[in-house]
């Protein structure tokens, strides 16, 4: 009998490699991908608004601050790999707060 350990070739259909992103969660730049890209965003567009209106001296705060709140989803991340699940779970999912027996 052949054991897992000496087959060197996969069965197609049998095996596959699994995915980082199935058991590792996502992220951009060390933090969760999602709250990443809108907190660069949101970041950015403070930053043209700035620039249009004052000028190149106060346009560069927003990119301050963009990098201190990514340092913070950083070490989020590090300390609660999913610290949001709860917070998204309640704002997407609403149970009912009871159900009818039968």
């Amino acid at each position: 009998m052949i054991t897992r350990q000496d087959r060197t070739e996969r069965i197609p259909g049998y095996e596959a490699p699994i995915l980082r992103g199935v058991w590792e969660r996502p992220t951009r730049m060390g933090a969760p991908r999602l709250w990443a890209a809108l907190w660069l965003v949101g970041c950015l567009w403070v930053t043209l608004l700035l620039l249009t209106v004052t000028g190149l001296t106060l346009a560069l705060v927003p990119l301050v601050v963009w990098a201190l709140g990514q340092g913070t989803l950083v070490l989020l991340t590090i300390w609660d790999p999913f610290f949001d699940d709860l917070g998204i779970a309640h704002v997407i999912r609403r149970y009912q707060p009871f159900y009818e027996a039968g």
